[in-house]
């Protein structure tokens, strides 16, 4: 079983991004598959989430240091530095400040500060690559595939 995301334009379906039409090509063409199909609050902003990951794997590619290496440490910087925090943690024993970011879940984070963080972050990776316009830097990730 696969989950994807699709919109239906006119009688058909259609996968929403290319990755998922990547992952429905796991079957054969003409044939009949059983889809149980929901409202869409998985997809409100799947294309800017996409384009937000794709952003941090290119970030995480530079390997500009070693804070920035991976996508997942790309991430938790980036919320960080966004001010996408959840809660502040002082620790009496390391005499150090944790910020736990939030999440960007559906149950977390409604769409508009989903929405406000996303084009933050994608302001701050683009200045890392060294591009200064962000649709200049999201149409290059769409070159690159990494949307």
């Amino acid at each position: 079983m696969i989950d994807i995301g699709v919109q239906r334009k006119g009688k058909a379906y259609y996968p929403v991004s290319e990755e998922d039409e990547l992952e429905g090509l796991v079957y054969p063409e003409n044939k009949v598959l059983r889809a149980k199909i929901t409202g869409a609050t998985k997809i409100r902003s799947y294309r800017e989430l996409c384009c937000y990951w794709g952003s941090c794997r290119y970030i995480a590619s530079l390997d500009i240091n070693d804070d920035l290496n991976t996508k997942e440490k790309v991430d938790y910087l980036t919320r960080i530095q966004c001010g996408f925090v959840q809660d502040t943690v002082y620790d009496d024993r390391t005499k150090r400040v944790h910020w736990i970011p939030r999440r960007l879940d559906y149950q977390s984070c409604n769409q508009s500060a989903s929405h406000a963080f996303i084009k933050l972050a994608l302001e701050q990776h683009s200045n890392l690559a060294g591009i200064d316009d962000v649709d200049k830097y999201v149409a290059f990730l769409n070159e690159l595939g990494e949307k």
